[in-house]
Parts: C-alpha cells; sequence; structure tokens
C-alpha cells in the first residue's frame, strides 16, 4: 500500500496563515486603521496590509475542507484540540489569577474552564460544531457527481459571497454569516475546500495565482479607498467601503482560494526546510491560542501598538507592523514549544485516543 507523501506546502500555508491574522489583530491595536486628516498615507498603507491579511481564516477554513475530503474522521483529534485549548484557556487564567487577580472579569472562570461554550475562541467554538458534520459533509461532497460538485461550488460562492456582499454594507446579515465568524462560513469554507480538491480544472501556474492573489487585494482595497473619499465628500461620511473587505467578501475568498492553490504545488525538497515545517506547523494554532486569550488581549495586547498611528512614513509603519506580527509569532510559537514537549511526554495523542476507543467499544457493547 502507498502511504501518502505529506505536503509541506499546505503545512507552510498554515505558518503564513496564522501570520497573516497576527497582522490583522496588531493593525486592530495599532490605530494605524483610524483614518487622520492630514496623515491618510498611514491609514492606506495600512488597509493595504489589512486587505491582504483578511483571507487568512478562510485559508484555514479552505484547508480543512481540502484535507478533510479524503481523511479518515478521526473524534480523538478533537479532544487533542481541546487539551489543547483548555492548557491555554485555563493555564492563562490561572497565571492572571496567581499574579493579578484583579485583572480577572466576571466570566473569566467560565472562559477558562468551558473555553467552547463560552467562546474563548470563536474560531475553535465554531470548529467543534463543524468537526461533528465533517463525515456527513464529506459524504455529501463524495456522492455528488463531478459537475454537481462544481455547481454547488459556484452556488455557494454567489449565494453566500456575493449576494451578500451589498446588503453587508447596509448591515444587513440576511443569512447570519456573521462577517464571517460563524460555524455557517466555517461550514461554506469546509465545502468549497472539499470541492476544489475533488474536482479537476484546468490549473494555473503558482505565479498567475499570486499575480491573481494581488489583483484581487488590490481591487478590494482601491475600492474601498476610492468609495470612502467619494462618499465623504458627498454624504459627510464614508459609505460602502467595506463591500469587498471582510471573510465573507467575494474577493477575499477568491484570494484565500489563491492562496490555497498556490502553496498546496509547493513542493519542499531540503531535508532541512521539512523539518522546520514540521517542527513549525504544529505551533501555529497555539499562536493564536496564546495572543488573543482574553486576558491578554484585554491586559496586554490593547492599545500595544497606538503610537504606530503617529509614524508617517509608509515604508516604516508597513515594516512595524510586520516586525511587530513577526514578534508575536515567535514569542508565541516558542511558548508552545514547552506545552508541544508536555503533551508529548504525558502522551495526549495517545491518550485521547485510547480515551475514545473505550468509548466506542463501550457504545457498541451496548447496542448488542
Amino acid at each position: 500500500m502507498e502511504v501518502a507523501k505529506r505536503n509541506y506546502g499546505l503545512d507552510l500555508l498554515r505558518i503564513v496563515s496564522m501570520f497573516l491574522v497576527v497582522n490583522l489583530h496588531v493593525l486592530s491595536q495599532g490605530g494605524v486603521m483610524v483614518r487622520i486628516t492630514g496623515q491618510e498615507s498611514t491609514y492606506y498603507a495600512s488597509w493595504f496590509i489589512e486587505t491582504c491579511a483578511y483571507c487568512a481564516v478562510n485559508c484555514y477554513g479552505l484547508l480543512s475542507g481540502y484535507v478533510g475530503v479524503d481523511s479518515k474522521f478521526r473524534p480523538a483529534r478533537l479532544l487533542e484540540l481541546w487539551c489543547q485549548v483548555f492548557f491555554y484557556s485555563a493555564g492563562i487564567t490561572l497565571i492572571f489569577w496567581l499574579v493579578s487577580p484583579e485583572l480577572l472579569m466576571e466570566n473569566s472562570l467560565w472562559k477558562a474552564i468551558f473555553p467552547i461554550g463560552w467562546k474563548t475562541y470563536w474560531y475553535f467554538s465554531a470548529y467543534a460544531g463543524l468537526f461533528f458534520m465533517m463525515p456527513y459533509l464529506n459524504r455529501l461532497v463524495l456522492a455528488l457527481k463531478e459537475a454537481e460538485r462544481k455547481r454547488m461550488a459556484l452556488m455557494m460562492f454567489l449565494v453566500f459571497s456575493v449576494f451578500t456582499a451589498l446588503p453587508k454594507v447596509n448591515d444587513s446579515d440576511f443569512l447570519s454569516l456573521v462577517g464571517g465568524y460563524s460555524f455557517v462560513w466555517l461550514v461554506i469554507l469546509y465545502l468549497f475546500g472539499a470541492c476544489l480538491k475533488k474536482c479537476s480544472f484546468r490549473r494555473w501556474k503558482k505565479w498567475q495565482y499570486l499575480l491573481a492573489y494581488f489583483g484581487l487585494v488590490t481591487f478590494s482595497w482601491a475600492f474601498k479607498i476610492l468609495v470612502e473619499n467619494y462618499t465623504r465628500k458627498v454624504y459627510g461620511e464614508p459609505r460602502f467601503g467595506r463591500m469587498f473587505t471582510g471573510y465573507a467578501a467575494p474577493t477575499i475568498l477568491l484570494c484565500g482560494v489563491c492562496l490555497l492553490l498556490i502553496f498546496e504545488g509547493i513542493h519542499v525538497e531540503k531535508k532541512w526546510a521539512q523539518k522546520l515545517i514540521a517542527v513549525a506547523s504544529p505551533l501555529a494554532f497555539s499562536v493564536y491560542l496564546i495572543h488573543t486569550h482574553p486576558l491578554i488581549w484585554d491586559n496586554l495586547i490593547s492599545g500595544l501598538f497606538s503610537e504606530y498611528r503617529n509614524i508617517k512614513l509608509i515604508p516604516l509603519v508597513m515594516g512595524a507592523v510586520l516586525l511587530s506580527a513577526a514578534a508575536i509569532y515567535v514569542v508565541c510559537s516558542l511558548l508552545d514549544l514547552i506545552r508541544f514537549q508536555i503533551f508529548r511526554v504525558i502522551g495526549v495523542r495517545r491518550r485521547s485516543e485510547l480515551l475514545v476507543d473505550t468509548v466506542k467499544k463501550r457504545i457498541e457493547s451496548r447496542k448488542k
């Protein structure tokens, strides 16, 4: 039996996508996305980085479907992920309780103990719901014919992305996509990624996908700037500029598709690069868990980069954002190496699989 070769390009995409997510968070706490009269260049530059990074979360959702449609359903995987999430939700809360208990919030205990139900991390809460639907979503995609998969992907793109773009700018969330911060949007991304994997189509070269990515980014960014400038003059306030920025926006969704197809085609041949990616990729999710923990976010990250709004030179502000994101990523990854080693020594993966297998056997024995 032939063993499937690991696609290090997809692992690399996980790393790059998480770095882009951190950029989004640095920008949101940097003050540079607030338009200051006479300093519009800083605003324009920060929004270009923002637009480049917007598709990062979509990449994770698309990856789930692209990889998951051909993967065996492993309930132990969710339990292992929950242990990782609980390690940080409870561990970081415990540290704050010991060091600065006055910073704890009313619901800090519940968010620490029940990270899914209390949406300590919105993505993991949504992903947990998606996880149990994966076997049925896979059966749906695999049962369809080639033409039906393509029609379903096109329908989802039109209904959930194109047709929601204009209502979104008027605050109409008629499909309850919550701007992409939802279980529903993750399901759409999963199905879209699964259809991409199982549909044959004419592939472009990597440079063509890269050109398309930057073309879509530039269009989304330019549309926002030009429309906001026009409506500011006409209505006295910016309007309609966010039509093509946001997780569910059609151009941003297509940006995610372009990055997925670029990295899917990257072949990492160097052994040292493979080892580096193999080590860094499992740590990427913890970068998100650490720096977006409510107590860290509210007390350490919030407003940390507010002085960036005073940087007038575009190269400097862009460099400051990128370097700050890189610093957060590296520090969180190094911290997670400790957690990784603890889990390896304890055997969290093995124990998770053992627990799930035990529960399965007991359920099956009761049925007999």
